[in-house]
This record gives structure tokens, C-alpha cells and sequence, in this order.
């Protein structure tokens, strides 16, 4: 493929856009600087809302179009990408099949498959052996998989290569991850202030951080932070007084809006929900804990036949009570453990309360060889992703 007129990505969530995409459009704009680039954001479950504000802001993307014109690309508009190159990052497969059989397109897909679509699709690009092994399982043949790693190593080096020097920060400092959706902040920063507040407790050191998503709007963000604490969650209001989330005690929590790779580095320890943000924690080697908070079940997006009962009324109840019956069956969440294949964080998927996260935040505070140890396996993790990018260009590249 030399020097090609378009290519297409295909994505729509907020891991999908900060931690795959950024790095494959900055890729693409350094090999072929005359390449149109255009991003098709699909219907997605997991999707936050603000994915095309975040990708029109992403330096050397042409074009964004929106979900709600897939109909429309898909029957007439999609004519001018006829014969074009497109990676699918994320989003139901079957859209970039439909694009794929209907205009000619030269589709891969990043991570995932499925045989009844594999006909629409030149290859896949996987992450770790692991991943050929989960689309062998599929009935997709292994020669289709290419190793490539986790564009999320990429994304991360090329964040921090933006951002200007900083020293390290005076003793240590706890990062609070809550998600890009707005009820997950609503929800998880009242806890997340009482989870503040237990660990601040004999800890005079300890400073806290929350790490915004730039999914979320600014407006939003505000009300939610300040939002009381739900009755099944639990936690202390806050309030903002400037860029500091204060609760009744007085302790506070510093509200990180941009740069949020960079405060995230400095940390010593990060609690985070599942996603991206597992994986660029683990490629900085800061320790962390992952949280699924089961309290409100019904919130939680969720793939397959299970996420599709939030379209029926009452569904998302019946979604929940099905995922509490499943908690002991979902296998790993946090990515660094999906691509290690064993536990290197540890992970709380539960019913979960303040007190029990301090518990276990404070266990690991407490083991500086422990932090240390996870810290190595982390970053050491990640090495082999870096220039992900590159090797699936380098593939694009190849004959067709």
C-alpha cells in the first residue's frame, strides 16, 4: 500500500480513541503526510458521547463522522471511500463488515473477530499469542492473525514525549481513576472521597489526585463531582473549592483536568475502574487496584446478548442481577492481567464499600517492596508494545 488516498478508523469509546487511535493517526500522518484520515465513530454500548469532540481535537484527523450517519454512509455516502483502507478498533464488527462488502474497503480489525463476519476482513492484529489463540477458538485461521502488541504502550510514550518536564512531586501521592461517563463520577467520587479521608488517617504524606477523562464535559464534571453519595454506593460529599474536591473533614482531593498521563506517572498508587486506564497505569509501572463496584449493577455497560437488554424496558435490572450472579466467573478485567495471563494487580469486583478499599489501598501503602515489585512487572510488561503502531502499518503496507 503506497502512500494511500484514505484511510478509516473505525472506533467508538473513550479506550478506543485515546488509547488506540491517537497513536495509529500520529503513525499514519508521519509515513504518508498527504493520507486523508477519517474516523467513523460507530453505535457502541460503551460509548461516552463526547468521542467526536475528543477525535476532531486529535492532531492529523481530516474528517469525524458521526454514528448517526452510519445508515447513510453505509447506503449512498460511503462511495467516495470506495477501495480505501480501514481498521476497525472497536464497536460492533458487523458495521465495518457491512462498509467493508458494500464499498470495497480493505478492512483489518484490531483485536476482534468473529467467523461470520472473517469474510469481510483481510487480517486481524492481536496483542499477545493469547489473542491468536482467542480467534482460533472463533473459527478464524491462525495465518490471518498478525502479532502486533498493545497500542496502548505507543499512545502512552507519545503523551509524555507532549508534555513539558516536571520534578517529582514531595511524598506520595494516591490517583483516584473514576471513568468517562458521567454517573460513574457521580457515583464513584462521594466514595472516593470517604476511600481519601480512611487513608489520610496516620498517612500525613499522602496527597490525592482525580483523574478527569476528557470525555467528560466540563459542566458535567462539576455537578457530578459535588453530586451526594448514592445510598447503594456509599461515600462524603464534596465540594469544589477551585480545583480541589473537599470533603466534611476537610480532606481534599486535587481535580486533574489535563495532562492527566503525566500526574498519573507520579503516583504511587492509582485506583481505577476496568479499561484503558488499567493499561496506561501499567506502562508507566505505577501499582494500582482495580475496582468493579457491583453496588448499582444496572449501570454497567456490558458487550453481547447481556448489554443489549439495556434497549428493554427493565432490562438493565434484569442485566444486573444476571452480572451479580456472574461476578465469580468473569475471569480477569484489568488489562495488564489479560495480557500477562495471571494476577499482577489485584482486582475487586464486588459489592464493595469505602472501608474495604482502604483496607486494601493501605496493605498495599504500606508494602513499599510489594509496590516496587509491581511497579517491575508493569513496565516491564509493556516494553514489547512499544511501536505497535508501526509494525501494523508495516503490514497495511504489504500486498493485498
Amino acid at each position: 500500500m503506497n502512500s494511500p488516498q484514505t484511510i478509516l478508523f473505525a472506533a467508538n469509546s473513550p479506550g478506543e480513541i485515546a488509547g488506540w487511535l491517537r497513536p495509529l493517526v500520529r503513525e499514519a500522518r508521519r509515513r504518508w503526510p498527504a493520507t486523508r484520515l477519517v474516523v467513523i465513530l460507530l453505535p457502541c454500548t460503551f460509548a461516552s458521547g463526547s468521542e467526536g469532540r475528543v477525535a476532531r481535537d486529535l492532531v492529523g484527523v481530516d474528517e469525524v463522522l458521526p454514528a448517526s450517519r452510519f445508515l447513510r454512509l453505509l447506503a449512498w455516502e460511503g462511495a467516495r471511500f470506495r477501495g480505501a483502507t480501514l481498521v476497525h478498533l472497536g464497536g460492533d464488527l458487523m458495521y465495518s463488515a457491512l462498509l467493508s462488502w458494500r464499498w470495497g474497503l480493505r478492512a483489518w480489525s484490531y483485536m476482534w473477530g468473529r467467523w461470520w463476519w472473517d469474510r469481510a476482513f483481510q487480517g486481524y492484529f492481536v496483542k499477545d499469542p493469547a489473542g491468536v489463540a482467542w480467534l482460533t477458538r472463533r473459527r478464524i485461521s491462525a495465518d490471518k492473525a498478525h502479532l502486533v502488541g498493545d497500542l496502548v504502550a505507543d499512545a502512552v510514550q507519545a503523551a509524555l514525549e507532549d508534555l513539558p518536564p516536571t520534578p517529582p512531586p514531595p511524598g506520595r501521592r494516591v490517583s483516584f481513576l473514576p471513568g468517562s461517563r458521567g454517573h460513574e463520577v457521580e457515583n464513584l467520587a462521594p466514595f472516593f472521597l470517604e476511600v481519601a479521608e480512611g487513608l489520610a488517617r496516620g498517612r500525613p504524606d499522602l496527597a490525592f489526585q482525580m483523574l478527569l477523562s476528557p470525555f467528560l464535559e466540563r459542566d458535567r464534571a462539576e455537578q457530578a463531582l459535588q453530586a451526594p453519595p448514592h445510598p447503594q454506593v456509599g461515600g462524603r460529599q464534596g465540594r469544589l473549592q477551585g480545583d480541589l474536591l473537599v470533603g466534611p473533614s476537610g480532606v481534599g482531593i486535587r481535580i486533574i483536568r489535563e495532562g492527566h498521563l503525566g500526574a498519573l506517572a507520579s503516583s504511587t498508587l492509582a485506583l481505577t475502574i476496568p479499561g484503558t486506564k488499567t493499561a496506561e497505569a501499567a506502562c508507566l509501572g505505577v501499582p494500582h487496584l482495580m475496582l468493579l463496584p457491583l453496588n448499582r449493577p444496572e449501570l454497567l455497560p456490558f458487550v453481547g446478548m447481556l448489554g443489549l437488554l439495556d434497549w428493554l424496558p427493565g432490562g438493565n435490572r434484569l442485566k444486573g442481577r444476571m452480572l451479580l450472579t456472574m461476578k465469580k466467573n468473569i475471569g480477569f478485567l484489568a488489562q495488564p492481567n489479560l495480557l500477562a495471563g495471571e494476577a499482577l494487580v489485584r482486582e475487586l469486583v464486588d459489592v464493595l464499600t469505602p472501608a474495604r478499599v482502604v483496607d486494601e489501598a493501605a496493605r498495599l501503602l504500606e508494602d513499599p517492596q510489594e509496590l516496587a515489585r509491581q511497579s517491575s512487572r508493569l513496565r516491564d510488561l509493556y516494553q514489547s508494545s512499544l511501536g505497535t503502531a508501526g509494525r501494523i502499518f508495516d503490514r497495511l503496507e504489504g500486498p493485498a
